[in-house]
């Protein structure tokens, strides 16, 4: 068959090669070695790839801003805005590609002195080109610097769904947390002092709007302010937050509260690795005013004034941490719960404190006398009516119970490490006895575990109690029986006139 025209040249160069192998002994046909002074025919080169053009849907802050420290907060601005889309018309129907905001570092900073709104933004990606964790020098590295008045908020990100936050880092420039650094490392502050900033707010201010959801923080970074994160400004039914998951966040050397959630629509919001450094004299790491919120991984290496969890409403569910300060781990007010759903809030969530180390770091600092007082002497101060579960808890301070604390208190093996730790206290215990231990310490160790299930009717002991309020038929389970000895020959002691402590007759008399 002859080659049609188009293919002429090439089929006329493949014989002329073929030939030369067949000549040369050495070839065969349709391919095989070649000869050293023989070469195929060149192939035609391969056609020029297209240059890969920019996606129309991400947004690079370079193009807006230097970040060289200047107010650069309309730029920055407009760097958000233009994120698409622009032009969003309604939540359901409209179309919501999203796309990304990237952030190069900037050679010094990023300023702001007014708000950054991140308002109705979905499916979007907000990326830092690299974390800025630092040391614990000044945080001249942090991509964002505070340089507006007093009493301002550098984020707010309201009414957004589906979002990722990378490698975001700010800094207030509080004197609380920059001065005694400064101090410490001999180093120049690099911006004036301010005060009453906060650095994220998740919500609107003063209104009951605002849902959020499906948003993810990794790597956060927030320094020098006075509230570190705040989630929503309106107390109870504030912004609605659900599936809202902050990764590996550091919240350091704020001077009020590092996380404050007053909002009672707080469903899901979990931290997962967090550390806090609180300034002398900051109130709390985290401020519980409505809804509930997840803590797992807490390293709490501040210097709270009041405790590290404040609680005033809402719950708490923390998952393992690591405490060191001389305020209690947790503290409650005694504000009434919200029985009903008429509040449309929170509704007596749970208190839950699992796997929690606290202790005060600052005697390794120091020659300890072991016949001091306790330099921790309350871990846990609650008074509140919905029940307390502490699951494998260490404290080296005893947990004080309140007044209105009727509901069961679930004790899960927690350890008592301090030698003179008094345990459970106050009149929550001797007044109404609802703790319940699950291998609790032994009445004269309390560094022993023991496997005992105690409540009123079944408390371990050695004789009648001489203290506390008890019941009517309340009970003194004989731990150390001896049918040698009248005082222990005895199977227990029951209440049989509630007082303080009541009247006392033994029971089971023991066989010699």
């Amino acid at each position: 068959m002859n080659p049609e025209p188009d293919n002429l040249r090439s089929y006329v160069s493949q014989t002329i090669s073929r030939r030369r192998m067949l000549t040369a002994g050495i070839g065969a046909v349709g391919g095989g070695f070649l000869s050293a002074g023989c070469q195929p025919a060149p192939s035609p080169p391969p056609p020029k790839a297209s240059r890969e053009k920019a996606s129309p849907f991400q947004i690079n802050l370079g193009d807006y801003a230097k970040g060289d420290g200047s107010d650069e907060t309309d730029a920055i601005q407009r760097a958000f805005n233009a994120i698409p889309p622009t032009d969003w018309k309604e939540h359901v129907t409209a179309s919501h590609p999203g796309g990304v905001l990237f952030i190069p570092r900037p050679p010094v900073a990023y300023g702001i002195s007014k708000t950054i709104n991140v308002a109705e933004r979905f499916n979007v990606t907000i990326r830092c080109e690299s974390p800025a964790v630092g040391s614990r020098g000044m945080p001249a590295n942090l991509y964002f610097r505070w340089i507006g008045p007093d009493n301002g908020v550098m984020f707010n990100f309201r009414s957004c769904h589906g979002m990722r936050v990378e490698n975001l880092s700010m800094t207030g420039l509080d004197k609380a947390g920059l001065d005694p650094v400064a101090e410490k490392y001999k180093l120049k502050p690099i911006g004036r002092h301010t005060q009453g900033v906060t650095g994220i707010l998740i919500g609107p201010v003063g209104a009951p709007q605002g849902f959020q959801k499906f948003m993810l923080f990794d790597n956060l970074v927030i320094g020098n302010v006075t509230t570190g994160i705040k989630f929503g400004d309106y107390a109870n039914n504030g912004p609605d937050l659900v599936q809202f998951v902050l990764l590996n966040t550091l919240i350091r050397e704020f001077s009020d509260v590092g996380v404050t959630a007053n909002s009672g629509n707080l469903a899901n919001v979990t931290f997962l690795g967090v550390t806090t450094m609180a300034s002398e004299g900051a109130r709390c790491n985290f401020f519980v005013g409505g809804g509930e919120l997840l803590i797992m991984n807490l390293t709490d290496a501040g210097a709270c004034r009041d405790a590290s969890i404040l609680l005033a409403t809402g719950g708490v569910h923390v998952v393992k941490a690591w405490s060191e300060t001389a305020a209690p781990f947790l503290k409650t007010g005694g504000g009434e719960p919200e029985w009903t759903e008429g509040t449309y809030g929170s509704v007596n969530y749970p208190i839950i404190l699992e796997g929690v180390r606290h202790y005060d770091g600052g005697w390794m600092n120091t020659k300890v006398n072991l016949k001091q007082p306790n330099p921790v002497p309350l871990s846990v101060v609650y008074n509140r009516q919905v029940p307390l579960q502490l699951i494998g808890c260490s404290f080296w301070g005893g947990v004080e119970l309140g007044e209105m604390c009727q509901a069961t208190i679930l004790d899960h093996g927690t350890i008592f490490v301090d030698k003179d730790c008094v345990g459970f206290t106050g009149p929550g215990v001797t007044r109404y006895g609802r703790v319940i231990n699950l291998g609790t310490r032994h009445p004269k160790n309390s560094r022993i575990l023991e496997p005992y299930v105690v409540d009123r009717r079944n408390t371990p002991g050695t004789e009648p109690p001489k203290k506390g309020v008890w019941q009517r038929g309340d009970g003194i389970i004989n731990i150390e029986p001896d049918p040698r000895a009248s005082e222990k020959a005895w199977r227990g002691w029951v209440c049989v006139e509630a007082g303080e402590p009541g009247k006392w007759v033994p029971y089971g008399a023991l066989g010699k």
